[in-house]
């Protein structure tokens, strides 16, 4: 079990003013809630695009992904969250295409104009490490990584004129909406489950394992993991 503290995105006097004005308007949301195991990824974002977009969907959107891979199987048939967990993951990953088809383009774009290098932000990168507790989670938060590093070869592009800046702030829209987007998507197949699992017809035995689930404990009956007896191996393991 994971300790209960939250992703250390936290406002420090190690951030800039910007930056810490950036944080201190951060989505809440609890993933200390989260008893998963969960990988710690190095993450650094430059743009106040990219900034924004983990700052406001990433956490909140682990969330709803958490909901629909642990908590809905619990009413839910698993063979149908399995088909959802698919759909997702396919969204996510045609997204990620998406986007990463944007990054050579836009490179090749400033191949072509001679641009040799990118223009840079005078406000520090937003550094932390991110919990990463599923898939879901990994492809989402490298949508994030994507956007982010596109926004400079946006900028660079449009400050050498090979866009101008209505074409900038529509690209910069088009770029951020698959990651908005995709959060948008998962809270309504969240809602839409919750309220299948709440339909669902009452079951005793069904909703006490999901407690002891819930609370991190082996469904009454479950024996995969309980001590051998004395009989089967002359004394407790």
């Amino acid at each position: 079990m994971n300790s209960h503290a939250d992703t250390p995105v936290l406002v420090s006097a190690e951030h800039s003013a910007t930056n810490r004005k950036l944080l201190a308007r951060q989505t809440a949301a609890k993933t200390d809630r989260i008893e998963s195991a969960s990988r710690k990824v190095s993450v650094t974002l430059h743009s106040p695009e990219g900034k924004r977009l983990y700052l406001r969907c990433f956490e909140i959107t682990q969330i709803n992904f958490h909901y629909i891979t642990v908590f809905a199987r619990m009413k839910v048939a698993d063979a149908e969250v399995g088909r959802i967990e698919q759909e997702l993951r396919t969204m996510l990953d045609t997204r990620l295409a998406r986007l990463n088809q944007a990054l050579v383009d836009a490179e090749a774009k400033c191949t072509s104009h001679g641009i040799s290098a990118l223009a840079t932000y005078d406000v520090e990168p937003l550094q932390f490490e991110a919990k990463v507790f599923s898939m879901l989670d990994r492809r989402l938060l490298e949508l994030i990584e994507k956007v982010d590093q596109l926004m400079p070869m946006l900028e660079t592009l449009c400050i050498d004129e090979a866009m101008t800046p209505s074409q900038l702030i529509v690209e910069k829209s088009r770029f951020k909406k698959t990651v908005r987007g995709t959060t948008k998507a998962v809270r309504i197949v969240r809602a839409s489950l919750e309220r299948r699992a709440n339909a669902m017809p009452d079951n005793p035995e069904r909703d006490k394992n999901a407690r002891h689930l819930k609370n991190g404990q082996r469904p009454e009956g479950d024996d995969e993991f309980a001590p051998l007896n004395d009989k089967q191996t002359g004394r407790s393991i």
